[in-house]
């Protein structure tokens, strides 16, 4: 007969899918080589063992799959899809419990009278699919939290430039600046996987145009800190204002003066020192635009922080404090 040589034993142990074997008392019987390769035990480990004893679960799980496979030696066919199964981490893997994601078929098994004398599971691995899935779905909520935040900082920025601007040409230079100073920030965001960046690129980025001005001082200093997307966000529009106001008043006009930025970590908190020196005379402002906003009322609202401005007349000092259990380093 055709296929009468045929070695179906071999054939089953080399299936590339996990399957497993069960008696009507739901011990078991044997498996392929693909069941022990993904569940990393021996066939000596398994076989004559109450499947429940071998493969442990909650008393939820262990209803559902029992009733399963009780349903299957019954003589019917079913499945589970998708559902979270425990397999046992070997010992020379720290032991305890890994979680997969299988769709597992169940089906009568038969001799050669067509009795049932058992079931068959074929397991199904989608454990990268349900991964895949959870992934999308962060990613997603992540994105429209994201965008509704960056969308409602930038109305607040078009309405408080508005407010203090003296003509459409003064809104839409101020307004193009500000975005540009959160673009960069985002981008750098970006390149880091929102992982968050650290505060020495940050500054960096903001202080680029000036640092690399031949007539400009600028010295940045600190210990390695990693600031997270939020902080980013903004500290990098309050150091683009002090950046814009050094520019146009203080330390980034003046060739003969320099701006020191150093920070430490102390006592759980992040303190940053601005400070500008070689001015002569410098006036406090009479009047508080949308960059003292940005500066005096952002940073302690959005972080839990503190800022304080001093208007000393050889240059500004500006000291901006954030807790550092909000701030990975």
């Amino acid at each position: 007969m055709a296929g009468s040589n045929v070695d179906f034993k071999r054939m089953f142990y080399m299936l590339p899918t996990p399957y497993l074997v069960l008696d009507k008392q739901l011990n078991i019987i044997d498996m392929n080589d693909q069941y022990l390769a993904v569940t990393k035990r021996t066939r000596q480990e398994l076989i004559g063992r109450y499947v429940f004893d071998a493969f442990p679960e909650g008393e939820e799980r262990l209803t559902m799959f029992r009733n399963a496979f009780l349903r299957a030696v019954a003589g019917e066919a079913n499945a589970i899809v998708k559902s979270p199964f425990s397999i046992p981490r070997p010992e020379s893997e720290g032991g305890g419990m890994r979680e997969v994601w299988w769709t597992c078929h169940h089906m009568p098994a038969y001799d050669a009278d067509g009795n049932i004398v058992g079931m068959v599971q074929k397991a199904v691995d989608q454990t990268a699919e349900v991964m895949a899935e959870r992934m999308r779905d962060i990613i997603s909520r992540e994105f429209d939290h994201r965008v509704k935040n960056l969308l409602t900082t930038v109305g607040t920025i078009a309405r408080r430039t508005a407010k203090t601007s003296l003509s459409t040409e003064d809104f839409i230079a101020n307004f193009e600046a500000r975005i540009n100073a959160m673009a960069r920030t985002h981008q750098l965001l970006v390149e880091g996987g929102w992982d968050g960046m650290s505060l020495f690129d940050l500054l960096s980025a903001e202080l680029k145009p000036y640092v690399q001005s031949d007539h400009c001082r600028v010295a940045i200093e600190g210990p390695p800190v990693t600031l997270t997307g939020k902080q980013a966000e903004t500290l990098g529009l309050a150091f683009h204002e002090l950046a814009t106001n050094a520019a146009k008043y203080g330390a980034l006009k003046d060739p003969n003066a320099a701006l020191d930025i150093s920070w430490r970590r102390d006592a759980g908190m992040i303190t940053i020192d601005w400070s500008e020196t070689g001015l002569h005379g410098l006036v406090p402002p009479t009047t508080r635009g949308f960059g003292s906003v940005i500066i005096e009322k952002a940073v302690p609202a959005e972080l839990s922080g503190s800022v304080e401005r001093d208007f000393r007349p050889r240059g500004l000092h500006c000291r901006i404090e954030i807790p550092q259990a909000t701030a990975a380093g």
